[in-house]
């Protein structure tokens, strides 16, 4: 039985006595991603916030489950040329690169809700007016997350509204823990390359080799700021595992990349699913180039599950 909550804040949806959600309507944020546990206890997979104001006032400390739109990660000293013309944007930078998009913190509106037996589903929106002069171009961003007995499932449809061309990339930035320390989990790809960073984790356009997680591995001692290369759709691009959960994560195509990124806590991890490199408008690696009134889909789909029988 599935059901949904609503208020002017934040989204529940409710997979009774299996999973449930949590959504902000401030940045379309998956706030938590729970399983009830055989004691009647939930544990939650996202490490997010205490409630929506501590989100819009610590946001960009982390960019915990933020929107990446209209670009994913960095732009190399936020300039890029498109149709011919020179851009340059920067709403938040990092290493004076811009960051993280334009959305991150933008409000959406909830324009339709529902459930059923098999599903519980929530879509929002909102507008981007070409508001900043960097990023001259219209469009609209409608966000669907879906719960199923199958996992939790978000899609995200992105319209160009203007009269133009546009570049895009889309992503998440969203930190999963599975409790303890990163060095307690072992972390596993369907992957066998990465893109070559520099210093700054601005993407050059190279690719190198990198198997590493081909196998599950420990994260013990490892340090991760990378994004990787899924090499195929038809098995998890990602397994992530500790002695009593697994998280699994099934993008569709339109998400070829993964980013990972382990914080200096080692709390947990970042596992974004992004349509293009970092820094695409300008390597051209994944850049999605949208006609006016045109529009794209991308779509991935979390799988939390408890893994005790097997440990035992």
């Amino acid at each position: 039985m599935f059901d949904i909550q609503t208020d002017n804040s934040r989204i529940i949806l409710n997979h009774q006595g299996r999973r449930r959600a949590e959504i902000y309507l401030f940045g379309a944020l998956l706030n938590r991603y729970e399983i009830e546990l055989t004691d009647g206890s939930r544990f939650n997979a996202v490490q997010g916030y205490e409630n929506p104001q501590q989100a819009r006032e610590t946001l960009t400390a982390g960019f915990h489950s933020a929107k990446l739109s209209p670009f994913a990660c960095r732009i190399r000293c936020g300039q890029y040329r498109f149709d011919g013309q020179e851009y340059c944007v920067g709403k938040h930078q990092i290493a004076g690169h811009a960051a993280h998009g334009l959305m991150y913190d933008a409000d959406f509106a909830l324009i339709g809700s529902g459930s059923n037996a098999e599903s519980a589903w929530a879509e929002l929106a909102a507008d981007y007016r070409a508001q900043e002069a960097g990023f001259p171009f219209a469009y609209r961003l409608q966000i669907r997350y879906c719960l199923t007995a199958q996992g939790l499932e978000t899609v995200t449809l992105v319209r160009n509204t203007g009269r133009s061309a546009m570049p895009l990339a889309d992503g998440w930035h969203p930190y999963f823990t599975l409790g303890g320390s990163v060095d307690e989990w072992t972390l596993q790809l369907n992957s066998r390359s990465r893109l070559v960073f520099d210093q700054d984790l601005v993407a050059n356009g190279e690719i190198l080799a990198d198997n590493r997680f081909a196998n599950a591995r420990s994260l013990a001692g490892i340090e991760l700021d990378n994004s990787f290369i899924l090499d195929s759709f038809d098995r998890p691009a990602c397994i992530l595992r500790s002695s009593n959960y697994r998280l699994s994560i099934f993008p569709e195509p339109s998400y070829p990349y993964l980013q990972i990124y382990i914080p200096p806590a080692r709390q947990s991890l970042a596992l974004e699913n992004l349509s293009g490199a970092p820094d695409c408008f300008n390597n051209g690696l994944g850049l999605t180039v949208l006609a006016a009134g045109e529009e794209k889909r991308f779509a991935t789909r979390y799988v939390l599950e408890t893994c005790e029988s097997e440990a035992a």
